[in-house]
């Protein structure tokens, strides 16, 4: 169990298990000083100014030339370590399997799917693939310019997250403002997901934290069809010197995307707080 679930989860082995999260009862949490101001709370505060679709690219794009303070010498030790203090204070993510995105969806209600804001900044296009729900779809609906949606039933919302899963989509569930407080399952690719990006191009590791799990390979099912390597947005796949595949554990997201190209059933999910190269590296 990672440190942030042995804080967060309280009993229910992975943070983003816990209905906590799900509830109202972080998001609409009051602090004395609300309480002193008479003004919303912190959570509230922060969808409503983040809930206008219209200037959100904008603030996407102005979160990553900070990022790219990173890359300064001296400065960029700094700009790291600000960028993990602030990710888990504000709205990052984690990578899940198919199977947790399910059970999260079981969790959640008031189903919705949102534009893709990374897909619509890189890419010019707009995919309904951001899945939200709870108290953040309530709060973006009172503010004018709110999102485009689709409402789902919970079992649309599943069915959905299996036809990104078989387009090859990195499920990653994201939390608001703090943790254990969840806003969405995101379905995206990495090389359009500003969480991602600050995370593989300069270490930021709170914005994109690896799954609770890694990847390995059964190299006796293996028959190095090579299908894994081209599957794994993230280059952790290669064949080893017997020609099968070898996943780095280094590397692996543990997304588990690899393992749906798999005719021979080869790889499977283990946990990575057990195993042995994998469990410091998130």
């Amino acid at each position: 169990m990672c440190k942030y679930c042995r804080k967060h989860a309280e009993g229910y082995d992975k943070w983003y298990f816990n209905p906590k999260g799900y509830s109202g009862e972080l998001f609409y949490k009051l602090s004395l000083l609300d309480r002193i101001l008479g003004r919303e709370p912190k959570m509230v505060r922060e969808a409503i100014n983040g809930a206008d679709s219209a200037w959100y690219p904008l603030d996407i794009s102005k979160l990553l030339d900070m990022v790219d303070w990173a890359k300064i010498p001296f400065f960029g030790n700094i700009a790291r370590a600000y960028g993990n203090y602030l990710a888990i204070r504000s709205h990052a993510g984690q990578v899940v399997p198919l199977e947790d995105a399910l059970k999260i969806s079981d969790l959640a209600y008031d189903h919705v799917a949102y534009p893709c804001m990374c897909k619509r900044l890189f890419k010019g296009q707009d995919e309904f693939k951001c899945l939200n729900f709870g108290p953040l779809v309530e709060t973006n609906r009172k503010v004018p310019r709110n999102w485009k949606e689709k409402r789902l039933s919970p079992e649309e919302a599943k069915e959905w997250l299996q036809q990104f899963s078989e387009k090859g989509y990195i499920h990653t569930v994201f939390w608001w403002m703090d943790m254990p407080q969840v806003a969405c399952v995101c379905n995206c690719e990495a090389q359009y997901c500003y969480a991602a990006r600050p995370k593989i191009w300069y270490g930021i590791t709170n914005t994109y934290r690896k799954a609770e799990y890694v990847a390995e390979v059964n190299s006796d099912e293996c028959i190095s069809c090579g299908e894994c390597i081209s599957h794994c947005q993230f280059g952790a796949i290669s064949l080893g010197e017997d020609g099968r595949a070898d996943i780095d554990p280094r590397i692996c997201f543990g997304c588990g995307q690899c393992r749906f190209v798999c005719e021979q059933n080869a790889i499977r999910l283990v946990d990575r707080n057990t195993h042995s190269i994998a469990k410091k590296i998130w």
